[in-house]
């Protein structure tokens, strides 16, 4: 009998199984491999929590979103603008469509004529402006350290104010702070080493000052807390159990404590955040004429942009027009003008 090279079904060689995802999605899941540890995990986190908003839209229409038309992406726009979602946010979603096409290896239909005219269209009909996180200032945190008592949770709250008001540190970077990232000096100042921010995603990493006040107040939390290694600023269990480290989530809700404790206002409580301390510890510099240069360095901004919108309250009232009033009188206190003011109340 004559030997053959064709394969049988009693060919004992395995077959090579067919992938289960073939074409873009199979690139994509590729993709998202490959990124796994290039992004920080609250961008992956943003972008797939993006995608699926905007998943859900064109499922709802009947239309395929992996590739998308340049039309559907337009009515997306549109659609949200509607609903009031913020012209920062509908843009970082056309961000998130655009990279995952690029991902699967798809032309970008955001780069498209009715894409850009509708974000384009979308700026001219609202208000790019963003709301600014209430502000705690030195005055207030000072203020909080006097009147907030004797506790393991009081003592937490102070180093934490402190910290991060001096270091202008974000939420993540507040709770990825470690007790080997402190130095204590033998003058009683110290520094603290930010490993990574948001603008460092290359972990290089910035110092930043703590001035005695915050040492001291920095070192009663750790000896209290009993906490040597690890993070500095751990979750609390009753009373007195000391937890595993805070989530970045937890520092507004605490801040938000804070401001209630001062005795804030409830619509400005209701604005504190996170960033509230960055907040005002710009203003704070912005106020003693401490150069825009420094105040950028100091927060690890890459621009000016967002130091300059912190504090363009503080540098309003030192604008030219206001330089201008105080020469020409016109922000004198008169006792005709108190008189109209009572009147006018």
């Amino acid at each position: 009998m004559e030997l053959t090279n064709q394969d049988s079904e009693f060919d004992p060689r395995p077959i090579a199984p067919k992938p289960l995802l073939e074409g873009p999605l199979a690139a994509l899941l590729e993709w998202q491999a490959l990124a796994d540890g290039a992004y920080s995990a609250n961008t992956l986190r943003a972008q797939k929590a993006d995608g699926a908003i905007f998943q859900a839209f064109c499922e709802s229409r009947g239309e395929p979103y992996l590739p998308a038309d340049s039309k559907t992406i337009r009515a997306f726009i549109e659609t949200q603008v509607k609903a009031g979602k913020k012209p920062a946010t509908v843009k970082r979603y056309v961000a998130t469509i655009a990279r995952v096409h690029i991902a699967a290896g798809l032309l970008n239909p955001c780069s498209s004529e009715a894409v850009r005219l509708g974000l384009k269209k979308m700026g001219r009909e609202t208000s790019a402006r963003q709301d600014q996180a209430h502000p705690l200032g030195w005055k207030d945190i000072k203020e909080f350290i006097h009147g907030a008592g004797e506790s393991l949770r009081a003592d937490r709250e102070r180093a934490m104010l402190c910290v991060t008001y001096e270091t202008l540190a974000r939420r993540g970077e507040l709770v990825a702070l470690e007790v080997r990232d402190i130095d204590f000096h033998p003058d009683g100042t110290g520094q603290a080493l930010i490993r990574r921010g948001k603008t460092d995603q290359q972990g290089q990493g910035r110092v930043a000052y703590l001035s005695r006040a915050t040492v001291r107040w920095l070192k009663v939390w750790l000896e209290r807390s009993g906490i040597t290694e690890g993070a500095v600023f751990r979750r609390l269990i009753g009373k007195a159990q000391i937890g595993g480290p805070l989530n970045p989530g937890s520092i507004a809700p605490i801040f938000k404590r804070v401001a209630e404790w001062i005795g804030m206002p409830e619509r400005m409580v209701a604005r504190v955040s996170g960033h509230s301390t960055r907040v005002g510890a710009t203003q704070d510099l912005a106020a003693l004429d401490i150069d825009l240069a420094a105040i950028t360095q100091a927060g690890g901004w890459k621009s000016t942009r967002m130091p300059l919108q912190y504090a363009e309250k503080i540098n309003a009232a030192r604008s030219g027009m206001a330089r201008a009033a105080a020469a020409a009188g016109r922000d004198e206190k008169s006792r005709n003008m108190e008189i109209a003011m009572v009147a006018a109340r």
